[in-house]
């Protein structure tokens, strides 16, 4: 547990009734941090802030204790806030950086800056605290900004082509540079019709459920996705020895999830641009990180693939 005292700053973390860190080792630890460190109470008050909230917030961290978490947020978003922090008091939980949020600090001298914010709720003998780390990430955002420009300037592209085309085998060329369906009847629908041209053209099978999530996304993000299990699919077809695999597209915990899934021969992830499935993943790891999104990829010899891709989003009401 964490036993503290409102003041400077005099907590001491212990664990079955003996110290694990005292109020000196862990204050190093706090400072310590990359990300700005704030302990804050029930009522919104700051406790405690780390040396990294100077160059965050151009507030020393003894200037900061005493006043409401309010004075760093843009004051637009001050009220919303105010209600937001009550409810989070009522249902304190867990919210990692990352979740689909677009949130703002705001310095001392009133500019505001892009910034991921995770809260990790603690019970105290003094009552509720929320530690918070808060991470500016304008060079992430900027990078972000630029990738996809690069990436909706070479679909562009792609659509030109698709348009100048026109004899059956330009038009099937054409629907994998840009499917058609995407925009006009959404995600699921260009991928079912991406699977079906898969099997007509090559016999590789795929075993598809598909939930509806267009609502939760932007095209942007619906066109990673689709290429990242386009990409995904692509290498399964060439590379694992098998003859069908598995696409599952679905909502879990704030999370637009897909999975493509194979019981192929599976790899080893050294070396891997000597095979010809490195440069395909490589690809689909920057798709995934141009939108905020996680991708992993779990496969071991003779076991089999899995690629999953998870996209965070807003206002997901699941459960």
């Amino acid at each position: 547990m964490l036993r503290g005292a409102c003041g400077r700053f005099a907590y001491i973390l212990v664990r079955n009734g003996g110290p694990v860190l005292s109020n000196e080792e862990f204050r190093a630890v706090f400072d310590a941090s990359p990300d700005g460190m704030l302990i804050v109470g029930e009522d919104g008050r700051i406790l405690a802030a780390n040396r990294q909230c100077r160059a965050l917030f151009g507030y020393e961290p003894a200037e900061l204790e005493g006043q409401e978490i309010e004075l760093l947020v843009p004051e637009a978003e001050r009220e919303a806030h105010t209600r937001h922090r009550g409810q989070y008091v009522r249902h304190p939980h867990p919210r990692p950086m990352g979740v689909g949020l677009n949130l703002q600090g705001r310095r001392k001298d009133g500019t505001t800056f892009p910034a991921e914010i995770s809260l990790s709720p603690l019970r105290t003998d003094g009552g509720l605290r929320v530690i918070c780390a808060v991470r500016d990430v304008t060079l992430q955002k900027r990078l972000q900004s630029f990738s996809e420009a690069a990436l909706r300037a070479t679909e562009e592209e792609r659509q030109r082509i698709a348009r100048e085309l026109h004899d059956d085998t330009a038009q099937r060329l054409a629907r994998g540079l840009r499917p058609p369906e995407l925009e006009d009847a959404g995600l699921s629908a260009a991928l079912l019709a991406h699977f079906r041209n898969v099997e007509e053209g090559t016999g590789f099978r795929v075993q598809a459920h598909l939930e509806p999530v267009d609502g939760y996304l932007d095209l942007t993000e619906k066109l990673a996705l689709y290429r990242i299990v386009q990409e995904a699919l692509s290498n399964a077809r060439r590379h694992a020895g098998i003859e069908e695999a598995k696409v599952r597209v679905f909502r879990e915990d704030g999370y637009v999830v897909a999975e493509v899934r194979d019981d192929g021969r599976g790899f080893v992830s050294v070396g891997l641009a000597g095979d010809g499935r490195g440069l395909g993943l490589v690809g689909m790891h920057e798709r995934a990180a141009m939108i905020g999104a996680g991708l992993s990829v779990d496969s071991h010899p003779g076991e089999g693939t899995v690629v999953r891709v998870a996209i965070p989003i807003e206002g997901d009401d699941e459960g």
